[in-house]
């Protein structure tokens, strides 16, 4: 049979009200007290009834992350799990657990559900499913977007990469390496994409005065980066080096380069973002912008529960990214 609060509290020597009292963290007890407490509650394998909890403090004990399903993308991408796996972490450490809910367009309602029925204490989700309506029945519920809103953002709470900053030191350092004609290879013209454009205002703020430029967009996939960056380079004027996007973009320019007989990095450089999964694999190595998705998540969870206890708006914070240098961008 399961051990009991009241088993707990007798193997302490101690009150029942004492034993949630050390649970729940929220009143002054002696350190011997909660040493007997917590090594009575060790021995006997106990695990306290979150529901009665919850009924009692009034709260879900739950955070919850809301994905979007339209977005296959994402679910693909290794950087997702990474961020989902730190929120989840962090949550944990707190005492927490995580629910998940797809907040697409056509969902439904199950984000409102877990709102309204008060399953969850608060919300993390990425711009692209905060509708207008989802976000009127918000107002008074905490809520981070994992990511940069677009639109209104110093009016939400968010983390994001700072990407216009990765793109600008990609820049920077290909210049540094003696490149000059510099092009952006990859993103997308999608309209929620806001993150491809801020990555294009750090590229077009580093390019060298008087330069060339190109912006080329591309459907996410290699197939299309290595047509599209083939066009680029057969032109009368080409580049001399690529900000990709990703390490797709990058397998697509790499193709490209070979079959027309260019050297990277004597004839190409190339700078990509995302330093995993295989920047580090390809031939030959990428330089890379190394963008920490892991941290992105656990400050993102940081945040939630920073406004579940303040309730307030408005803040933002941009983590900045770094750059590991490899042999695509060593041109000697």
């Amino acid at each position: 049979m399961a051990a009991t609060l009241q088993d707990v509290a007798h193997l302490a020597g101690v009150n029942p009200s004492t034993v949630s009292r050390v649970l729940n963290g929220k009143s002054v007890i002696s350190p011997e007290t909660r040493e007997r407490v917590l090594a009575a509650i060790e021995k006997l394998d106990y695990h306290p009834n979150s529901l009665a909890r919850s009924l009692a403090s009034g709260q879900a004990g739950a955070i919850g992350v809301v994905l979007d399903a339209q977005d296959v993308g994402a679910f693909q991408n290794p950087f997702f799990s990474a961020s989902q796996f730190a929120i989840e972490q962090y949550a944990q450490d707190q005492g927490y657990h995580v629910m998940v809910a797809n907040g697409g367009r056509k969902s439904g309602n199950a984000v409102e559900r877990l709102v309204l029925e008060r399953k969850v204490d608060g919300l993390i989700m990425p711009p692209s499913t905060g509708h207008p309506e989802l976000l009127k029945k918000l107002i008074h519920f905490p809520y981070v977007f994992l990511g940069q809103p677009d639109e209104n953002g110093d009016d939400y709470n968010w983390v994001d990469i700072d990407n216009e900053y990765g793109a600008l030191i990609a820049v920077e350092h290909l210049v540094s390496k003696g490149y000059r004609r510099i092009a952006y290879l990859g993103g997308s013209q999608r309209s929620d994409a806001g993150f491809i454009m801020r990555r294009q205002k750090g590229y077009l703020k580093g390019i060298p005065e008087g330069e060339l430029h190109w912006l080329l967009a591309t459907d996410g996939t290699p197939e299309n980066a290595y047509e599209v960056a083939m066009a680029c380079l057969q032109g009368e004027q080409h580049p001399d080096a690529f900000l990709l996007d990703d390490n797709m973009a990058g397998i697509g320019l790499i193709k490209a380069c070979r079959e027309l007989g260019l050297s990277i990095p004597q004839d190409i450089g190339a700078v990509t973002f995302n330093n995993f999964p295989m920047a580090a694999y390809t031939d030959p190595p990428l330089t890379a912008i190394d963008i920490n998705t892991g941290l992105l998540g656990t400050e993102t969870a940081q945040m939630l529960f920073e406004c579940m206890k303040e309730a307030e708006a408005g803040h933002h914070k941009l983590i900045k990214p770094s750059l590991i240098e490899r042999e695509s961008t060593q041109k000697k």
